[in-house]
């Protein structure tokens, strides 16, 4: 799996369409018009409208935030599984909290990545403390995912920055495979 950085630059550009549009600054009569796509055999027509007024746009831009969460979420994830670190049991360490916060939020938008849910298996019903992030999930097995369960949307930058920063140090166990597949930005 590749583009962790790119994920996180999708992620962000998508927080930045939706207060554009959430302040009134994005024209839609100007982006949405008539689009025809062509590639060798292949022709995309689009309808002329595909959204009628400013709700529906805010409301586009609120979902492809919530999407680019999720695929930010599961690439960063999948960056844990490429470096080999196992799924930790028991879950003591700080380290080991960060793997098993992680990868329950991957969990949430990997079974319905438009409207995530919690999905915890036992083993993850618990509080977690990473850095300043705080997530107690105990009771939120079945429930759907909201920032505010994690600390805020900007936990799981939190966990990206801890993935490429502290826990190179704090963590060499689990993370001395994982600096590896962070380095090396074809793979991840």
């Amino acid at each position: 799996m590749r583009y962790l950085d790119t994920a996180f630059t999708h992620l962000s550009f998508a927080i930045k369409l939706m207060q554009a549009a959430e302040s009134g600054l994005i024209d839609l009569e100007s982006i949405d018009t008539p689009l025809t796509i062509s590639e060798g055999a292949s022709v995309l027509v689009l309808p002329d409208r595909v959204l009628h007024d400013e709700n529906e746009l805010i409301n586009a831009c609120q979902n492809l935030v919530t999407i680019t969460y999720g695929a930010a979420a599961i690439t960063l994830n999948r960056c844990r599984e490429e470096a080999s670190v196992r799924l930790p049991d028991p879950i003591a360490s700080e380290c080991e909290q960060w793997v098993g916060l992680v990868y329950q939020i991957r969990n949430a938008f990997a079974h319905d990545i438009a409207e995530p849910r919690w999905q915890i298996n036992p083993r993850y019903r618990r509080n977690y403390s990473i850095g300043h992030v705080r997530a107690d999930l105990r009771r939120l097995d079945g429930e759907i995912f909201e920032y505010a369960q994690i600390g805020g949307v900007d936990a799981l930058y939190v966990l990206e920055h801890m993935a490429k920063n502290t826990l190179l140090v704090v963590c060499p166990r689990i993370v001395h495979p994982l600096r590896a597949v962070l380095s090396d930005q074809s793979r991840c």
